[in-house]
């Protein structure tokens, strides 16, 4: 499954930031909205959860925002209308069903270290954790 190319939520994308494993994204791809939910999670484990320094924050920035430079960002326009249907026939959020979508519609294998996620978005695509990447 490693050969396929790959949508990253924010949870994979932080996955890799934090392990040290930001090579794993180069080339592949991510949606517009992951790169705010990416730079809010950064700011909530400095601001809310006291997890880093402010240099720690910002050199977790800097990596991911020359990171994003290599990858492939996608918008989920125009299937709007598909993402809700798939959110409301399926007990996700918007957020979460735009990353299925997405990965249908690019036949890109789905990232997430959502189990919520991962469990409802195999029944649509392959689904893989970070972890699951490097067995």
């Amino acid at each position: 499954m490693n050969e396929y190319k790959k949508l990253f939520d924010a949870s994979s994308v932080i996955a890799a930031l934090k392990l040290r494993k930001p090579d794993i994204l180069i080339d592949n791809y991510i949606q517009w909205l992951t790169v705010y939910e990416s730079l809010n999670a950064i700011w909530k484990e400095f601001r809310l959860l006291n997890i880093m320094n402010p240099r720690m924050m910002y050199e977790l920035i800097d990596v991911f925002l020359e990171i994003i430079k290599l990858m492939k960002i996608l918008s989920p326009s125009p299937y709007e209308k598909e993402i809700v249907e798939l959110a409301v026939n399926s007990d996700l959020t918007v957020y979460d069903a735009s990353y299925i979508i997405l990965a249908m519609k690019n036949n890109l294998l789905l990232v997430t270290e959502d189990k919520k996620l991962k469990r409802k978005a195999t029944k649509y695509v392959h689904v893989l954790s970070i972890t699951d990447l490097f067995k």
